[in-house]
C-alpha cells in the first residue's frame, strides 16, 4: 500500500451530523415562518381586507424571516472568534452552492434573455406588405367610424397600439390572452383608402413566452405548478448561501477585497472571481432570491389564505345586456389619462364590450403565464361587465409589471375602475410592493437600468459558474508528486454535467431565437372578413404545435450538450457548443435582416446589433477553444 500517496490525498467530507441537525432545525424554522403567514391571514383577515397587495407583502415578509432563520440556525452554538463562525458556514456554503449552482445559472441566463422579451417579439414579427404598412397607422378621430364597419363579433374586443400621439394601429385578438402568457393570434387592420379595409392575421412567435417560462422553472422540463414549490425552497437555500458567503468574507475581507490573483493555483483564481462577482452583485442577488421565493410560494400559500377582496362594480357600471353602443373615443380616453397622471405614457388601449374571461389561476396555467398575480383573482371585472384597459410606461415611477403599468376604466364614461397598477397613483402598501417587484424586473430608471440588469444577470451566471469551478477544484484529490490534482468520480461527472448544462442552455436559447422569426406568420384574411362570415377560425392548435416545437428544440439541444460532455473531451465540447450557438445567432440575425431590415424600429435595430456582437464573441470563443492545446 502506498501510504505516502494516501497521506497526500485531500477530499472534503460531507456536512457533519451536527451541521445536518442545524440545517434540519433551520428548515423547520423556515416552514414555521411560512405557516405563520397563513395563520396571521386567517386571524386578521389580511386577504379579505387588503387583497393581493396585503397577502403579497405578508408572503414576502414570511420569506425574509424564513431565509434569515434558516441562516441563523446554522450559526447556533458557542463561538468566540469570527474565524470559528466562518468555519461553521464554509461547509454548508459549498454544498448548497454545488447542488443549486447549475440550475440557478440556467435561470439567470434565461432571465437575462427575458429582459428583451418585448423587443424580441417585435424583432421576430414580419412586417405588413409595403402597400399596407404605411396605412396601418390610423388617425384616432377616424377609429370610431372604422370600428363601426367591422363585423359584430370583431367590434366587441379590439386593441389600439399607439404609434404617435394622434395615430394608432388596430388589432383584434382572436383568443384569450394574459400578460406574459402565450400570445394570442390577432387580426391587423389597415385602411389604404376611405371605406376600404384590409385584414391580416398575425400569428406571433411563442419563443419569448417559452424563455420566460424557462426562467421561472430554472430550466426544468416540468409544469410550472409542480416546479414552483421546489423553486421556492431552492431560493431559501440560495439566500442561505449568499448570507453565509458574506460571513465567510468577513475574516479577510479587507485583505482580499476587489483582488483577482491571476498567478498561482487555479483554486485561488476561481475564489477571487467568485468573491468579486458575489460582492458586487450581492444586493441584486438578495432581491432576486427573496422575490423569486414570493413568486413561488404565493400560489401555494394562497390556497390557505382567506377569501380575497373582490372587485366591485363601479357606480354607473352597466350589465352587458344594457351596455350602450357609444364608447369613449380614444382621444378622450387619452386626455383623461393625461389629466389623471401626466407622466404616464399609454402604449395600448384595449376595448372589451363582449363576454370575456377572467385572470385566474386556471387561465394562467392553460396559457402558460406566471402563476403569481400581483392583482389576485380580481384583476379584471366580472365577465358581464365591459372595460377599457390602458397599458403604458412611466419614466419617473417604478412599474409593477416587467416593463409597464396599467389602469382599468369604464369604456363609456371613463370612470376609473382600478388604478392600483397606475404608477404614481398607488397606496403606500401597493407602492412598496411595486418597488419590490420592480427591483426584480428592473422596471424602473429607464433604459440604463434595463441594460444594467442585463449585465448583472450575466454576472450572476459567472458567479454560479465560478462557484461550481471553485467547489470542483477544492474537492479534487491532491496526490503527492503530481502537479495537477486528480479527479474523483464525483468531481469528474459533476464538472462535465455543470458545464454541459450551462452551454446546453446557451445553445438551446440561441437555437430557439433562430427559430423565432420563422414561427411568426402574417397572411391576408380579407376573404373571411369581407364575406360576412365573421372572425377566421381559431389558430390556437397551430400555436400549440409551435410551442411544442420550441420545447423540443431547446431540450434537444440541452440533452445533446450533456451527452456530448459525457462522451467527448471538454475542450472539444466547449468549442463545439459555442460554435453552434454562434451559428444559430448568426442565422437569426441574417434571417431578420433579409426579411425586414428596412422596417425595424430602434429597439429592434439595437437587438440586432446586440445579437451580432454576441455572435462574434461566441465565434471568437469557439475558435480560441479549438486552437487551445488540451
Amino acid at each position: 500500500m502506498d501510504t505516502s500517496s494516501d497521506r497526500g490525498r485531500r477530499a472534503a467530507p460531507p456536512p457533519p451530523p451536527r451541521l445536518r441537525g442545524r440545517l434540519f432545525a433551520g428548515s423547520v424554522v423556515a416552514l414555521l415562518c411560512l405557516a405563520g403567514a397563513c395563520l396571521i391571514d386567517r386571524t386578521f383577515g389580511v386577504a379579505r381586507t387588503y387583497g393581493a397587495t396585503g397577502t403579497s407583502l405578508l408572503t414576502l415578509g414570511a420569506c425574509l424571516l424564513a431565509m434569515t432563520g434558516l441562516t441563523a440556525c446554522i450559526g447556533l452554538g458557542r463561538w468566540q472568534k469570527i474565524h470559528q463562525l466562518a468555519a461553521r458556514y464554509r461547509n454548508i456554503h459549498g454544498w448548497v452552492g454545488i447542488t443549486t449552482g447549475s440550475l440557478l445559472a440556467m435561470g439567470f441566463l434565461a432571465g437575462t434573455f427575458t429582459l428583451f422579451a418585448a423587443p424580441l417579439q417585435q424583432w421576430s414579427t414580419p412586417p405588413l406588405p409595403p402597400q399596407d404598412a404605411r396605412f396601418s397607422a390610423i388617425s384616432l378621430t377616424e377609429i370610431p367610424a372604422l370600428i363601426g364597419q367591422l363585423p359584430a363579433t370583431a367590434s366587441t374586443h379590439y386593441r389600439l397600439t399607439l404609434t404617435s400621439p394622434s395615430t394608432a394601429r388596430i388589432s383584434i385578438p382572436t383568443e384569450p390572452e394574459i400578460p406574459l402568457g402565450v400570445p394570442s393570434p390577432s387580426i391587423i387592420i389597415s385602411q389604404p383608402a376611405p371605406h376600404t379595409l384590409h385584414f391580416y392575421r398575425l400569428t406571433p412567435s411563442p419563443v419569448p413566452n417559452f424563455i420566460g417560462g424557462l426562467h421561472r422553472r430554472l430550466g426544468l422540463p416540468l409544469p410550472e405548478r409542480w416546479v414552483m414549490p421546489f423553486v421556492g425552497t431552492l431560493c431559501l437555500f440560495y439566500g442561505l448561501a449568499l448570507l453565509s458567503g458574506v460571513i465567510l468574507l468577513l475574516p479577510g475581507i479587507w485583505r482580499s477585497l476587489m483582488t483577482v490573483r491571476l498567478q498561482g493555483h487555479a483554486r485561488r483564481l476561481w475564489l477571487d472571481l467568485h468573491s468579486l462577482l458575489g460582492l458586487c452583485t450581492l444586493p441584486f442577488q438578495l432581491v432576486i432570491a427573496l422575490t423569486t421565493a414570493l413568486f413561488a410560494f404565493f400560489p401555494l400559500l394562497s390556497v390557505f389564505f382567506g377569501a380575497p377582496a373582490s372587485m366591485k362594480p363601479a357606480a354607473g357600471m352597466m350589465a352587458m345586456e344594457q351596455y350602450p353602443t357609444a364608447l369613449l373615443s380614444p382621444a378622450a380616453a387619452l386626455l383623461q389619462l393625461r389629466n389623471l397622471s401626466p407622466s404616464f405614457h399609454p402604449l395600448t388601449l384595449e376595448y372589451v364590450s363582449g363576454p370575456h374571461g377572467g385572470d385566474n389561476l386556471a387561465e394562467r396555467i392553460s396559457l402558460q403565464a406566471p402563476l403569481y398575480n400581483a392583482n389576485g383573482s380580481c384583476s379584471l371585472p366580472m365577465s358581464e361587465q365591459p372595460y377599457l384597459l390602458a397599458v403604458g410606461t412611466d419614466p419617473f415611477n417604478a412599474l409593477i409589471g416587467r416593463d409597464r403599468g396599467s389602469v382599468l376604466m369604464d369604456p363609456q364614461t371613463g370612470t376609473i375602475l382600478d388604478s392600483q397598477n397606475l404608477p404614481g397613483q398607488q397606496s403606500p402598501a401597493r407602492h412598496f410592493l411595486t418597488w419590490c417587484l420592480a427591483l426584480h424586473f428592473g422596471s424602473f430608471g429607464g433604459e440604463f437600468v434595463h441594460w444594467l440588469y442585463a449585465a448583472l444577470g450575466l454576472c450572476g451566471v459567472g458567479f454560479f459558474h465560478t462557484a461550481n469551478k471553485l467547489w470542483l477544484n477544492t474537492h479534487r484529490l491532491k496526490i503527492t508528486g503530481q502537479a495537477r490534482p486528480a479527479d474523483t468520480p464525483a468531481t469528474l461527472w459533476l464538472g462535465r454535467l455543470s458545464e454541459g448544462s450551462l452551454l446546453g442552455c446557451l445553445l438551446g436559447l440561441c437555437s430557439i431565437i433562430a427559430l423565432s422569426p420563422l414561427m411568426s406568420h402574417l397572411h391576408s384574411v380579407n376573404k373571411d372578413m369581407m364575406n360576412g362570415t365573421g372572425m377566421p377560425s381559431s389558430s390556437m392548435p397551430a400555436m400549440t404545435q409551435s410551442c411544442q416545437q420550441v420545447r423540443l428544440t431547446y431540450y434537444g439541444c440541452l440533452a445533446f450538450s450533456m451527452v456530448a460532455y459525457c462522451l467527448l473531451s471538454r475542450r472539444l465540447c466547449r468549442s463545439m457548443m459555442t460554435g453552434l450557438s454562434a451559428a444559430a445567432l448568426s442565422t437569426a440575425v441574417i434571417v431578420v435582416t433579409l426579411r425586414h431590415s428596412a422596417t425595424q424600429d430602434t429597439s429592434s435595430l439595437i437587438l440586432t446589433a446586440v445579437f451580432s456582437i454576441a455572435a462574434l464573441c461566441l465565434w471568437r470563443g469557439a475558435f480560441r477553444n479549438a486552437c487551445t492545446r488540451a
